[in-house]
């Protein structure tokens, strides 16, 4: 697929929301596309801590940073289209040498900063009719879609393309195009990229969705230009209040452009399918939920490994719990998840989240596992509703490498490697009007 997104596209909904009606630029501020907005300010102090030797030397990853962002959202004029921004800042509070893994400060030339940016910009315009209801955006925006994901760190990562969504009773379609991103840890507007740091035009992107009180199911598809092509179908099945299961399953197929690069660059040959299951129990205080998953991603010169992100400068819809503090996607790699959460009072939630997963290699058995105690802290308070204070904290070990090649002794064994990481939030939200 080889379209472009027209630079007009988004310029012409703006145009059309101050040229609707000679009414509506008279009575300007009476409008609903000025009663009916809001301004939010969010406050995100993230610090995220890794201290690891997997490239067979002792590193130190550490970012600390102070985000905040204002989030404006508009009404509808005529009750049928709008406009919404967001302004991100992030201040650098601490930074390591090797600050840049993890996703929070802005890399430039090497040093550490903070940046600024509107990471938001974007049109919209809705439809409703009986049972029907649809949207449209085009502009600047996050985005939870199909192959496609927001995360948020300090300030989070954004898309331009253009998106709309289809929902009837029980049953919502979605798709995009999207030919940028912003980075969640960065200023500048780039175009996605393969591995090997050439330009892919754009990803384009779908899903379908049925949902009821029992069920949830999800079908999503994606493709990066010539380069990745993604299915995926995502179940939840709710038993009652107190037992629900969950199926993910993710398949990743190379393309002309994947496979024409060089071996050292690709996480997979030709096909990479991810499967998992998991339970959700809930019991009073407690909630436990174990999971297991298993992945297929063969390499023909050393270990696969399946790719969440559909190119570089993208986030992948990943929702398995193999995807932790390490990720468990390696070829023939099984994992045991496990989460065990106690809700100690109303507002204060403890517990502890640890996984392990297995392969073989050459004959030999590879493993890697990690254990974490956590925190959250959700006031009730109706003062501070919007705020939440989390912690993370625990070890974890896994196998040296470069790239996707195990390192190993002089005797051909695959040497190990331990590491210990922690992580700090606050997250805080407060209208403006």
């Amino acid at each position: 697929m080889n379209m472009k997104v027209p630079g007009c596209c988004f310029l012409s909904l703006i145009f059309v929301i101050f040229t609707s009606t000679s009414e509506a630029a008279i009575n300007f501020k009476e409008s609903t596309l000025v009663k009916d907005s809001s301004l939010t300010l969010g406050i995100h102090n993230n610090l995220k801590y890794v201290s690891e030797g997997e490239t067979g030397k002792r590193i130190v990853h550490e970012a600390w940073g102070q985000g905040f962002s204002l989030d404006y959202k508009s009404g509808y004029l005529n009750d049928l289209i709008g406009i919404d921004g967001s302004y991100y800042g992030v201040i650098k509070l601490a930074a390591s040498d090797n600050f840049s893994s993890r996703g929070i400060l802005y890399n430039d030339k090497g040093e550490a900063r903070g940046f600024n940016k509107f990471g938001q910009f974007y049109g919209k315009v809705k439809f409703s009719d009986s049972n029907i209801d649809s949207n449209l955006y085009a502009g600047w925006k996050l985005m939870k879609l199909g192959v496609l994901t927001t995360s948020m760190r300090a300030a989070p990562n954004t898309y331009q393309g253009v998106s709309g969504d289809l929902s009837w009773n029980a049953y919502r379609m979605r798709v995009a195009y999207v030919d940028k991103s912003s980075n969640r840890d960065s200023p500048d507007k780039v175009h996605f990229t393969t591995n090997e740091g050439k330009e892919i035009t754009s990803i384009y992107t779908g899903d379908l969705q049925f949902k009821s009180d029992e069920l949830s199911l999800l079908y999503l598809y994606g493709e990066s230009q010539n380069y990745l092509m993604r299915n995926g179908l995502e179940l939840t099945l709710t038993q009652d209040e107190k037992l629900s299961y969950g199926v993910q399953m993710y398949t990743t197929n190379a393309l002309n452009r994947y496979r024409s690069m060089s071996t050292n660059k690709k996480d997979f040959d030709s096909t990479a399918n991810h499967y998992a299951i998991d339970m959700t129990w809930k019991h009073g205080s407690w909630t436990v939920k174990p999971a297991l998953a298993y992945t297929q991603a063969h390499k023909t010169d050393g270990i696969g490994q399946f790719p969440r992100h559909m190119t570089k400068n993208s986030r992948g819809t990943f929702n398995s719990m193999a995807y932790a503090g390490l990720d468990y996607m390696r070829d023939k790699e099984k994992v045991f998840s496990f989460d065990l959460g106690y809700q100690l009072t109303p507002d204060f939630l403890v517990g502890i989240n640890t996984h392990y997963g297995w392969l073989s290699h050459k004959g030999e058995k590879v493993s890697e596992g990690e254990f974490n105690i956590y925190t959250l802290w959700k006031p009730s308070s109706p003062a501070l509703k919007n705020l939440s204070i989390s912690t993370l904290v625990g070890p974890g070990r896994t196998f040296q490498h470069t790239g996707t090649t195990p390192i190993t002794n002089s005797n051909g064994v695959i040497k190990k490697s331990s590491l210990m990481a922690y992580e700090f939030r606050i997250d805080y939200k407060f209208n403006i009007f």
